[in-house]
């Protein structure tokens, strides 16, 4: 008979946190700091999380964990330095701390997948314990959800509930416990978002999944991404037996479902940041006519060009990769169900269509940003031809000016030069019947003007010979 019990009444057996979280190792066209600084983001939160385990004698586990050097990483494996881990914390053939605090037993591990940091935290209160509260959920999630999450994190708190319960009563108790995980989200949201009771196994899964803000690694705009949140309610021991056979499956098949909406929300930012250049680009051409353009012109267009190309190139490279991990979405998918016959919660069969829209809406983006490439070509080639016109107009004003400025420096030589003998000859003849020791008015005015109309003439014609010289290709 189905019961129609609250979370104070419902007993859980073996309850169990299974937590991934996701960092990007490193990405496209990054530096060698700002890898580091991922690196350290990734290492304060698994230092966050060892510092409330601990090993079977007490010792806390953020005291003896230790990375390996960074240069020592490989594409995939542990980055633990397991040398100085106490034997109680492992077992042979394992890359995983095994922790216990109280009644509370925990598998920790860090490894590198290919580009991306991967923290796994199994957390449980075995069966031998008995049945537990629901608020041992509140317990095994504590100080998990205050990390700051950057590619992504899914929580499944799972465990074993014998009581029948109606579907109401099971939403009301998913939306209890994952309250106590969510505690910033009311209550009533969160029951809203629990509408769909997925089944896995023959057994109540719930998803809450939840955009987050980015705090690390943006530049003008915010990104964003996802947290998951899940409540799978096994139905008894063996279908418990059968889920855990899948979970190290899910770690692959959530990496590729965070990955996917972290590109997404990367690609709404560059589109955000194409269509602002492409608005400069358009207005520039528009008004073309109405503008000044110059040398600087020719050193400025070239590099909004170039960044425009690179922020084009850099969201088709988002679509390579999102269809990258669709394909790894699929193949995970596929392999679960091969596995265990079963078929995976709708949520994650719905998603495999989110991923289609995804790829149609940035193509589309792509195609509508792609006409400004010629828009930049053209436009250059147009200021181009216009500076190198204005260029020519001013050699041209300048070689005239150097022309008159030869000319005036020409007769300003020869007037210096030849007025002496001028003024010397024109007083010989007019003042010889004079007995004058110093020429007359009239001949410096003679002699003057015969300077000047003889200078301007040389110089003309010396300064035209210089010019013609100069000026020639």
């Amino acid at each position: 008979m189905i019961q129609t019990q609250t979370n104070t009444t419902v007993k859980i057996l073996s309850p169990t946190l299974h937590f991934y979280h996701y960092v990007l190792r490193k990405s496209l066209n990054e530096s060698p700091e700002e890898r580091k600084e991922r690196r350290k983001f990734f290492k304060d939160n698994l230092y966050k999380i060892a510092s409330h385990l601990t090993s079977k004698s007490g010792e806390e586990a953020s005291k003896f964990l230790k990375l390996i050097e960074i240069k020592e990483e490989s594409t995939t494996g542990t980055i633990l330095d397991l040398n100085n881990v106490p034997n109680e914390c492992r077992k042979p053939n394992s890359d995983r701390l095994y922790l216990e605090t109280g009644i509370f037993k925990s598998r920790l591990a860090a490894r590198c997948l290919n580009d991306t940091y991967f923290l796994r935290l199994t957390r449980y209160i075995p069966s031998a314990e008995d049945e537990q509260s629901l608020n041992s959920f509140d317990n095994l999630s504590e100080y998990i959800n205050t990390l700051k999450v950057e590619l992504g994190q899914t929580a499944i708190l799972a465990g074993i509930v014998k009581s029948q319960l109606s579907p109401q009563a099971t939403r009301k108790i998913a939306t209890s416990c994952l309250h106590k995980y969510f505690s910033q989200i009311p209550k009533e949201e969160i029951e809203e978002q629990l509408s769909e009771q997925y089944q896995f196994f023959d057994s109540a899964f719930y998803v809450l999944r939840r955009e987050i803000t980015l705090e690390k690694f943006t530049e003008d705009y915010q990104s964003k991404t996802t947290n998951l949140a899940c409540i799978f309610f096994y139905k008894d021991e063996d279908t418990e037996r059968k889920a855990d056979r899948v979970y190290s499956i899910f770690q692959d098949l959530l990496l590729s479902y965070h990955k996917i909406n972290y590109f997404y929300f990367q690609s709404r930012n560059l589109k955000i940041k194409l269509k602002e250049l492409y608005k400069v680009i358009e207005e520039q051409t528009e008004n073309y006519k109405l503008q000044t353009w110059d040398a600087q012109s020719l050193v400025k267009l070239p590099q909004e060009s170039l960044e425009y190309y690179k922020l084009l190139s850099f969201l088709q490279d988002q679509v390579r990769l999102i269809k990258v991990q669709k394909r790894n979405y699929r193949g995970c998918i596929q392999q679960i169900e091969q596995e265990t016959g079963e078929v995976i919660p709708k949520f994650f069969t719905n998603f495999k269509d989110d991923i289609d829209y995804y790829l149609e809406q940035m193509e589309a983006d792509i195609g509508f940003l792609t006409p400004a490439i010629q828009l930049y070509e053209r436009l250059m080639f147009s200021v181009q031809t216009q500076v190198s016109i204005n260029e020519a107009a001013i050699q041209e004003k300048q070689a005239k000016l150097g022309q008159i400025l030869t000319v005036a420096g020409t007769t300003i030589a020869l007037g210096q030069i030849a007025q002496q003998p001028i003024t010397t000859t024109i007083s010989q003849h007019i003042d010889k019947d004079q007995a004058l020791q110093s020429p007359s008015l009239l001949s410096l005015w003679i002699s003057a003007s015969i300077t000047i109309v003889l200078s301007l003439t040389i110089g003309y014609l010396i300064s035209l010979i210089f010019y013609q010289w100069f000026t020639r290709k």
